[in-house]
């Protein structure tokens, strides 16, 4: 076991004093000291992210984490707190924290002793990059202390110098087509090569400063005179360090005055150091705003030269992609350079409506600019510094999940405007300053490093899952095992098919006849005693699969494993029986509707003679379904009894002609009568824990296809407002409650009618590729990552983002599409591929393709559409629809679309 014995009595009295002035100034209690009380070892693995840091750079990054991921989130100030011992595998290091100040949901601190130490799963060292750290400092200690940590790493010291790197930063951004300054860059001894690629950078590498002088001279005459050709009139000298003191600015025209600044920052640049002159970047000028004219009449006092700076904070999301959390702007003279220290903290609105900016759609214009500008220079840092190799990014798992992108603001000659990126703040520095502003306007307090807080809750849990060995029953789509390569998970399929493909991409593969759904016991006993002979260590067991949920759920318990219970299994696979465990239900939470509230009126039919007198116990019109059907199989409207007769005796002699029950596929094609429940329809797919729910996301569907109540469109997020929502995922809360289900994610299906959401079925396991997709880009959450966490008995940890976007989408079937997916036809799946692959569609094939027609058939494909908002997902989908054919006479897209309009929010 390695530690770090530094004698921190001094920093650990600042970090104390530091943290309570913190702590005060938010209105927040002082920390509760509870070292005479250890924490114990908690009986389930949890998150533990520890930042090492001062907290009047990083509290807002920790009160937030409390708030995500209450007491999961821990500071420390020194390395004293912490240990390091050996793994079992390679030269990794596990760090455990024994000490730390631990941050709740309310705001609320603790210092905390563990015993035994706490296991970490996410470092952040906040600390690292601070220059010319005195003897005492400890930066001193861990320069290198992240690289052989077994965990993720949000910061090291290698990625910090290439942050602060100014010639690197500036060939990546020049890579990602941002606007940047011409540049010319006199590296001394640099430890990096760069690839400058057809950019207007120039680098000059300097061996021996007396030798780099003359460099200097020869090269910036050159530089300045290409500057003068195109009219730039003013450079700027860039030496290390971010402080203004280390910017000056010069006339193109004064060579000898750029020359001397810039063999003065020669002088003092150290081995891997640069020193920059660049072309000066002019903030646009101010439109005519009234008042301020009037008043330079009137006083005679011409305003002084004014220029900004904005700065764009981008995050990257849990799902790796980018998104900007916040810009923040900084007006002062435009004679002298300007930071963070020398000016107030603006909101973009705020400087551009002090430049005279009043038009609403232009300012949205400008941040959008911005926005896409700063996302993409991290989505190329990030694609650059996967290429790098272990040792150049200090770690493992280092991944920069966070940096800040310093912008100019200017006007083109044609009259448009651009935001050029001058400079690129790490990730320490970002926090840092992100917290001065958030200081400033405490109702902010945590907003800008709240992607970043849900990242690292989501580095930690998939470093948690990592390992993890998943029994999954049945094969289910592609997505689920496909998925063991992301989340880094083993997965031991089980399934009858001896030619699943599915065998080259899990951990093991075990074929076993398991359809006969007559003797799930058998099968049960059949898998356990498999896991037995075959010796493997489950730490959970799952499906996909509607038909084996209740054989996961023998398996499970045979198993003492985390999963449904048989008992709620069945409620939920057989639709009357759900429904009427609601009426008989006695789960009774008093501040919660009764889960009887969302029940439908059921009428048992299993054979002909039930349906006589059945409407003196269901209302006609009513729903002839079957008990274990899927995708509006064998549904059917009708209007009174002898309608449902005649129905029923053609589905019985259907089923004398075929093998394979019609509708329920191996469980049977029971039938029952349910009453009719008048709305429009929509899914909830929920997740829960030990009884609690932890996410609900909703999608709503356009109108059926009557008298079969065929799906034709959905679309997500939903179109209802909020307050509708919101019953919506409370009904399903209850209904899944009702039934029996405790833990995992299931899919719920309603009718929202006027008096709120009827059921209409439970599915006892997640949805398909389609709403997992969906779920994860629309809301940065993984439904199925969320499964496994479940299933291996870690309780997950979400923050689902605000929407980023509309998906809409049009279900497609033989019945209403032939002409149009058949070939010749001008959308066969070949073709809606093409269009796929072009990204003008999302395509999505449900089944292949059938040349016979049969009244009873599902969607064969969904072909959607992902814009902005509901109008422009409409109006992309109706265009698509009409260019592909798909708007028929008997599928009207203006219909099927036409419930799709967003309700406003109150």
């Amino acid at each position: 076991m390695e530690s770090f014995c530094v004698d921190q009595e001094i920093e650990t009295s600042r970090f104390w004093h530091d943290l309570q002035q913190g702590l005060s100034f938010c209105n927040l209690p002082e920390t509760e000291d509870r070292t005479q009380n250890p924490r114990p070892n908690p009986t389930v693995e949890e998150i533990t992210m520890v930042v090492l840091g001062e907290p009047l750079t990083c509290l807002n990054l920790c009160l937030e984490g409390g708030k995500q991921c209450p007491g999961g989130m821990l500071l420390v100030p020194s390395l004293t707190w912490l240990q390091k011992e050996p793994t079992n595998e390679r030269d990794l290091q596990t760090l455990r924290v024994r000490k730390a100040v631990t941050f709740d949901s309310c705001g609320r601190t603790f210092l905390d002793i563990f015993t035994p130490p706490r296991r970490v799963n996410y470092f952040m060292n906040l600390v690292t990059g601070n220059e010319k750290a005195d003897a005492r400092s400890p930066s001193n200690n861990f320069l290198n202390f992240e690289r052989d940590l077994e965990c993720p790493v949000g910061v090291t010291e290698e990625m910090v110098k290439r942050l602060d790197d100014r010639i690197l930063t500036r060939i990546l951004v020049a890579d990602a087509g941002v606007a940047y300054p011409d540049t010319l860059a006199f590296p001394f001894r640099p430890k990096i090569s760069y690839n400058l690629g057809d950019h207007d950078i120039s680098v000059v590498p300097v061996r021996n400063k007396e030798d780099g002088k003359e460099n200097i001279r020869s090269q910036l005459g050159v530089f300045l005179k290409r500057l003068l050709k195109k009219g730039i009139e003013k450079v700027v000298v860039k030496v290390p360090g971010s402080a203004s003191p280390g910017v000056s600015y010069h006339s193109a025209h004064d060579q000898a005055g750029v020359y001397s600044a810039m063999c003065q920052g020669l002088d003092v640049l150290e081995e891997g150091e640069s020193i920059i002159v660049e072309a000066f970047c002019e903030t646009l000028k101010l439109l005519p705003v009234p008042h301020l004219d009037y008043e330079e009449q009137a006083v005679g006092m011409k305003t002084q030269a004014l220029s900004c700076t904005i700065r764009a904070v981008v995050c990257c999301t849990p799902n790796g992609n980018q998104l900007v959390s916040d810009i923040v702007c900084g007006v002062g003279h435009a004679d002298k350079p300007l930071d963070g220290g020398n000016t107030l903290p603006l909101s973009l609105e705020g400087f551009l409506s002090q430049w005279g900016f009043q038009e609403r759609s232009e300012i949205e214009k400008i941040r959008s600019m911005i926005k896409a500008k700063a996302e993409v220079i991290l989505e190329n840092w990030m694609r650059y510094e996967s290429k790098l190799k272990k040792e150049e990014i200090g770690g493992s798992l280092m991944r920069t999940n966070v940096l800040g992108v310093n912008f100019v603001l200017t006007h083109q000659e044609d009259g448009s405007y651009d935001a050029v990126a001058v400079s690129i703040s790490n990730s320490r520095k970002t926090i840092a300053n992100s917290q001065i502003h958030e200081f400033q306007n405490l109702s902010k307090l945590g907003s800008s490093v709240r992607p970043l807080v849900a990242t690292m809750v989501n580095c930690s849990q998939r470093f948690l899952l990592q390992g993890k060995h998943i029994l999954l029953i049945g094969a289910g789509e592609e997505f689920v095992w496909e998925a063991v390569r992301e989340y880094n998970v083993k997965i031991t399929l089980v399934d009858g098919d001896p030619n699943n493909k599915a065998d080259k991409c899990v951990h093991k593969f075990i074929q076993c006849v398991i359809g006969d759904r007559n003797n799930e016991d058998i099968n049960a006993e059949k898998i356990v005693q498999l896991v037995r002979t075959h010796d493997l260590a489950i730490d959970g067991c799952m499906t996909v699969v509607d038909d084996y949920v209740p054989l996961t759920s023998l398996v499970c318990k045979a198993l003492r494993m985390i999963g449904s219970t048989p008992e709620a299994a069945r409620k939920s696979k057989k639709k009357s029986l759900s429904q009427k465990s609601l009426e008989q239900s006695r789960v009774n939470v008093p501040f919660l509707p009764n889960p009887s509230l969302f029940a439908v009126k059921t009428h048992g039919i299993s054979q002909p003679e039930d349906v006589t007198g059945s409407s003196n116990h269901i209302q006609y019109p009513a729903l002839l379904k079957p008990e274990f059907g899927a995708c509006s199989y064998g549904v059917n409207l009708v209007k009174d009894e002898a309608e449902c007769m005649k129905y029923l005796v053609n589905t019985k002699n259907s089923e004398k002609m075929t093998n394979d029950p019609p509708f329920g596929k191996n469980h049977g094609s029971a039938m029952h009568l349910t009453e009719y429940a008048q709305g429009t329809k929509h899914g909830v797919e929920i997740v829960v824990y030990r009884g609690k729910l932890l996410a609900a996301f909703v999608s709503d569907c356009g109108p059926t296809r009557i008298p079969q109540f065929f799906e034709t469109s959905t679309c997500m997020p939903s179109c209802l407002n909020p307050e509708r929502q919101r019953h919506l995922i409370t009904a399903a809360l209850q209904c899944i409650s009702g039934v029996g289900h405790t833990d995992g994610v299931f899919n719920v299906e309603f009718k929202m009618t006027p008096t709120g959401p009827k059921l209409i079925e439970i599915n006892g396991r997640m949805c398909a590729w389609f709403y997992r997709n969906w779920v994860r880009t629309v809301y940065e959450t993984d439904i199925l990552f969320l499964n496994f966490l479940i299933v291996c008995g870690i309780q997950p940890n979400i923050q689902p983002f605000e929407p980023t976007c509309q998906f809409m989408a049009i279900l497609c079937s033989p019945a209403a599409h032939s002409k149009a997916l058949s070939r010749p036809g001008i959308a066969t799946p070949e073709i809606l591929a093409e269009a796929h692959e072009r990204g003008e569609i999302i395509y999505y094939e449900m089944e292949p393709l059938k040349e016979e027609n049969t009244d009873n058939e599902c969607g064969f494909c969904a072909i959607s559409v992902k814009e902005k908002s509901v109008s422009e997902a409409k109006k992309q989908l109706l265009a698509v629809c009409r260019k592909y054919g798909v708007d028929t006479q008997e599928h009207p897209a203006e219909y099927v679309l036409s419930t799709f309009v967003q309700s406003p929010s109150y």
